[in-house]
């Protein structure tokens, strides 16, 4: 039995909380700050479920990021794969065109990642372990820069509600500050 529920009190319909978690009510949305800890399961259809079950064990771990839609709303604007501007600050757009542009600069950035892994591995040094990256081998470029592109909404968005938070425990402490001066 799934131990979420959709908060009744919610402004969107697939905003999932755990039940021992009160919601913080700001401006934009309800955050918890338990639910880190036990995110939501992105969907309870049993098909995909079922079909889940007969995947290798290696994938498992891994969320494709197609899955991120089904708990989407559909009047958000669909997020771009990265930004451009760092493009402009490198070619100038009348000498060559977006497409052009693109290829190259797309190519120049696999080829300095390259370098770069190249380089950690020469040194002893890398940040996940190579078996822990045997599920993502064979991975297509355009799902891997998608599931990229999500992790870095996510953190934006996260990053977005900490600071959020802050603001707001530090007016709760002006205040409370206030209030012991005060007495």
């Amino acid at each position: 039995m799934n131990s979420y529920h959709t908060y009744p009190n919610s402004a969107t319909p697939n905003t999932f909380l755990p039940p021992s978690c009160p919601p913080i009510k700001t401006e934009s949305s309800q955050i918890c700050l338990s639910a880190s800890a036990n995110p939501p399961p992105l969907s309870s259809d049993s098909n995909r479920a079922a079909g889940s079950a007969g995947s290798s064990a290696l994938r498992d771990g891994v969320v494709h990021p197609y899955a991120r839609l089904y708990a989407k709303r559909e009047e958000a604007k669909r997020r771009k794969i990265w930004s451009h501007a760092f493009e402009k600050s490198l070619f100038d757009p009348s000498t060559l065109g977006s497409p052009h542009r693109r290829t190259i600069y797309q190519a120049s950035l696999e080829a300095h990642v390259d370098r770069l892994h190249a380089q950690l591995l020469s040194l002893g040094f890398w940040p996940v372990p190579l078996d822990q990256l045997e599920p993502f081998k064979g991975l297509n470029s355009k799902t891997a820069k998608s599931m990229v592109a999500g992790l870095q909404y996510n953190s934006s968005q996260l990053k977005l509600k900490l600071l959020e938070l802050e603001r707001a425990n530090e007016g709760l402490e002006r205040t409370l500050m206030n209030k012991k001066a005060g007495i």
